[in-house]
């Protein structure tokens, strides 16, 4: 006997048959989209040398997006040309890879899937047309680090190895200083090779104390003593303190006298010293001594200073003294007229006219009369 089926049995038997094929289609579609068979794709190319782990269905990577598949690998035609890669790509992503984006092969995770990453590009390139090749970078193979690693580690055990055999020989040596061996052994073990060298020492000290006495001794013994109180090579600072003595300065620039770094006197330079002569016959008794001290800046090192500084106050003073006879107080009498070159060196002396300064390059006219 033929049963019939009831409506709502072949109803639910349809709904039933539905279901399949709609969670059928679903998974096709799905399967398509993640091998990207339904979305609007385009074509690119890369090329390597080697593509050693990546099969077609591989991941395209664009700064870490899902962007796509590997759609064919293409062996070269003949040995040395490089693989093909045929790169399908989400064509969204279109704008951002450039002509000199890159591509890399590399490894998901530490032992994951090999994909293609591709950088985009700098902004201001062409987007990449399609079928365009993409500039490859050659993939880091985990054997090359492994073999740097080793490489590496093989010179860390040959410095090692160095640095033991130096300190053997730093203990060697040591030992034999503390056993009282050797040139440096006998010093640090024998008191009396010290004891002669500080003995040395200290008679070597005397020497330089009693010959620097001696100098200025000399320094100070006429006639000897005029040569330098005329050309200004005692003690600088000193030359400028006289506690006891009444003090009038003129300052004049650098160029107001000379060429800039230079030590002879301009026609200009000149009618400004005949002016300072006259000025000083104001102030001029028999007992006053006469100090031209030359100041420059720091464009000069120490030596070079000092040398300028020095040729000018002597041309200075050569002018008064040559032109206006400042060195003379009268019959068969002369005063000290002294030229002192301090280069960048600014004196401190407590009793020092407060009213003397002036521009780095200067020359200063400065009269010293004792008082009683």
């Amino acid at each position: 006997m033929r049963r019939e089926i009831g409506p709502i049995r072949a109803l639910a038997s349809g709904v039933f048959c539905l279901g399949i094929l709609g969670l059928a289609g679903f998974g096709a579609v799905q399967v398509a989209s993640k091998n990207w068979q339904v979305q609007d794709t385009y074509r690119l190319l890369a090329e390597f040398e080697s593509v050693a782990g990546l099969e077609p269905g591989g991941r395209v990577f664009v700064q870490g997006v899902d962007a796509g598949v590997v759609e064919g690998i293409e062996p070269p035609d003949e040995p040395g040309r490089p693989v093909r890669l045929v790169l399908r790509v989400d064509a969204r992503l279109r704008p951002l890879i450039r002509t000199d984006a890159e591509a890399r092969i590399v490894t998901q995770g530490v032992v994951g899937a090999r994909v293609v990453e591709i950088s985009p590009g700098s902004p201001g390139a062409e987007v990449l047309p399609e079928g365009g090749l993409v500039r490859s970078v050659p993939p880091i193979e985990l054997a090359d680090l492994m073999r740097e690693a080793t490489d590496a580690l093989a010179r860390v055990d040959a410095v090692a190895d160095e640095a033991e055999r130096g300190l053997a020989e730093v203990n060697a040596i040591a030992s034999s200083i503390r056993g009282g061996e050797g040139t440096i052994g006998r010093l640090l073990t024998d008191d009396e090779p010290v004891d002669r060298l500080v003995s040395l020492t200290d008679r070597g000290e005397r020497t330089l104390t009693d010959l620097q006495d001696n100098l200025d001794a000399i320094k100070n013994t006429w006639p000897i003593s005029r040569y330098f109180t005329r050309r200004g090579y005692d003690d600088r600072e000193l030359a400028l303190y006289r506690p006891n003595s009444d003090r009038y300065a003129m300052t004049l620039s650098e160029s107001d006298l000379f060429e800039p770094g230079r030590a002879m006197l301009t026609e200009p330079g000149r009618g400004r010293l005949d002016e300072v002569a006259k000025w000083t016959k104001e102030h001029l008794t028999k007992q006053t001594d006469v100090i031209v001290a030359a100041y420059t800046d720091g464009a000069l090192d120490d030596l070079l200073a000092e040398r300028l500084t020095q040729q000018q106050a002597e041309a200075v003073r050569r002018y008064l003294v040559d032109s206006h006879g400042l060195d003379s107080a009268g019959w068969f009498r002369s005063r000290t007229v002294a030229a002192v070159g301090f280069g960048r060196h600014r004196p401190q002396i407590p009793s020092a006219d407060p009213q003397s300064g002036g521009p780095d390059r200067r020359v200063e006219i400065i009269l010293f009369t004792p008082q009683a």
